[in-house]
């Protein structure tokens, strides 16, 4: 997406014409420019911090002549995205692939439904199927690399999955 691009997108949202929204984020973009010049981050909460780093002091090849030369460090701007920036953009583009569960436990429930962040806690979103056996089992798709929180909801009453460690509320935490 470019410059412009993106000022069409915020004016689409905004309800401002395409002017204002291009004035707007030129504004912003030479107020972070200048900040980063005087020394001062920019932080925007839940999402990122702009900041300047000093590198490294490094050697390498002369391309003038024979030998090396030393390269003296450099200031550059860097952005560091939050947490929340890094989950919601993995949760969007991260690979996804399917889990499967098996609960043991609940040979005469009526209902046994896997529930978790990813599908908000609602025990009406994965219901698990019935095996001849009497055990339970289901299957989500979630974003490779996370660890799942979640709980099996057995006839109105959550438990923990035996098979996999639980922190101190009785979720259990698996990584995918």
């Amino acid at each position: 997406m470019t410059k412009d691009e993106l000022a069409g997108e915020v004016a689409e949202r905004t309800g401002v014409s395409r002017k204002v929204a291009r004035t707007v984020l030129a504004a912003l973009l030479d107020t972070i420019t200048e900040q980063l010049c005087s020394g001062e981050n920019i932080y925007f909460r839940g999402f990122g911090c702009f900041e300047t780093r000093e590198g490294k002091k490094r050697r390498a090849r002369d391309p003038q002549g024979e030998g090396l030369i030393d390269i003296p460090p450099r200031i550059r701007p860097v952005f560091r995205p939050y947490k929340d920036l890094k989950e919601v953009v993995q949760e969007n583009l991260g690979r996804r692939v399917a889990v499967d569960f098996l609960c043991l436990s609940a040979k005469n429930a009526g209902k046994v439904s896997v529930v978790g962040k990813f599908n908000g806690w609602n025990e009406d979103r994965n219901p698990m199927q019935r095996l001849p056996d009497g055990s339970w089992v289901g299957e989500i798709q979630a974003v490779s690399g996370q660890t799942l929180r979640y709980q099996y909801w057995i006839d109105g009453a959550l438990e923990r999955d035996p098979a996999f460690p639980s922190d101190k509320h009785g979720v259990t935490m698996r990584q995918i």
